[in-house]
């Protein structure tokens, strides 16, 4: 959720293009809420917010521009709103000056909005070091850590922390730094420092700290330490790349434990980008995501990325949709010229025998650009209807 814009949005737009829209669905004690804004380099554009009581549309209040004169209140929204539209700045979001001045209800809608999002990215150590510390220092979130890790066939028995001293090298390069920045002081606050060790079952008495294992096994650990901080209240888990260094059958496990009633007890929603094809098929299991659940998205020649679902292809109940998919059927797939990486290795002054074609497009019919570098994306979870 943005709540202050200051950036431009996408570089590679230009003129009226450089702006960004966002709409958040959600429900809260029982009601239906649509949320969104547009926003360009400089102010908001619009920003709105609809309630669904009864299932039709109740307008709440709606922005058509950055003006303090640009806002319309329906009367289901009590409270000082005008006041708070005189305080909302061009460039701010009025949830967001409406939260800042503790308005009831719009304070709870940002706050759904806001809290319980957890991402996980590649190469985010610290961040990822701090959530797998958080949870073991939890005796019942650790339990549960040392079993999931003991049911994915990793060979680990458990997952400890353990304070390590910080290395001499380390206190002595401080100290040096703090020397040569003269009046400012450098030190460490600690001595001692917390580190994560894994236990293997083949040999107990042996500890493996987190540098010394497979990216695999620290992927997995990272993982499900997100999964169950997750589950554990109604969130969003959004994950780049959920297959990265893992089996898909652990993958597709983290997927069916966020479809499955009996583990997903609060509803918490997952949002994944995947390039395992698998996931589109059966061979794994039968189902793991429904048509709906699936989205591409799919980058033009100017840059600008396209997000679309497979359900616009409509495709039949018995349909290989992994099959199809790398086919380029429902287009977002890379095209790859091995002849012209043929002659990237050719010797100089050799022509090559293969002909310089340039075969069609293998994007969807409404693309009419050749499309590069594209990815899956796979969207999982608790999804309310389009009003």
């Amino acid at each position: 959720m943005v709540t202050h814009q200051r950036r431009p949005p996408s570089t590679l737009q230009t003129g009226d293009r450089r702006s960004f829209a966002l709409r958040a669905r959600l429900r809260l004690d029982g009601i239906r809420y649509t949320y969104g804004f547009e926003v360009d380099g400089k102010a908001i554009r619009s920003e709105w917010l609809f309630s669904f009581p009864h299932g039709k549309p109740r307008r709440l209040f709606e922005r058509n521009g950055p003006g303090k004169g640009d806002y319309e209140f329906g009367r289901a929204l009590t409270g000082p709103t005008s006041q708070i539209a005189k305080l909302t700045r061009p460039d701010s979001l009025y949830l967001s000056s409406a939260a800042s001045n503790s308005h009831p209800l719009l304070s709870a809608i940002y706050k759904a909005l806001t809290t319980n999002i957890h991402g996980v990215r590649q190469g985010d150590r610290d961040t990822r070091f701090e959530a797998i510390r958080h949870l073991l220092l939890n005796e019942h979130g650790s339990q549960i850590l040392a079993r999931l890790l003991k049911v994915a066939d990793l060979g680990i028995e458990s997952a400890h922390i353990e304070e390590t001293e910080v290395p001499p090298a380390i206190q002595q390069a401080v100290a040096r730094l703090g020397a040569e920045l003269g009046e400012v002081r450098v030190n460490l606050a600690h001595n001692h420092a917390d580190e994560i060790f894994l236990v293997h079952s083949s040999a107990p008495a042996v500890r493996f700290g987190l540098d010394e294992e497979s990216d695999g096994t620290v992927e997995w650990l990272t993982l499900i330490t997100y999964l169950l901080i997750s589950l554990s209240l109604p969130g969003v888990l959004v994950v780049d790349e959920v297959d990265a260094s893992l089996h898909p059958h652990l993958s597709s496990a983290v997927i069916r434990m966020f479809k499955d009633p009996e583990i997903n007890r609060h509803g918490s929603q997952l949002l994944f980008a995947s390039h395992d094809t698998t996931l589109l098929g059966t061979l794994l299991d039968d189902k793991i995501l429904d048509r709906d659940e699936v989205w591409f998205t799919e980058k033009g020649a100017d840059g600008a990325t396209t997000l679309y679902a497979l359900a616009e292809f409509k495709p039949r109940k018995d349909e290989n949709v992994e099959r199809g998919y790398l086919q380029g059927r429902y287009g977002a797939v890379p095209y790859l010229s091995y002849a012209e990486i043929r002659r990237i290795f050719q010797k100089p002054g050799v022509e090559s025998d293969e002909p310089r074609t340039h075969p069609q497009s293998l994007t969807r019919k409404t693309n009419t650009k050749r499309a590069k570098n594209r990815l899956l994306i796979v969207c999982e979870g608790e999804v309310t209807e389009d009003e």
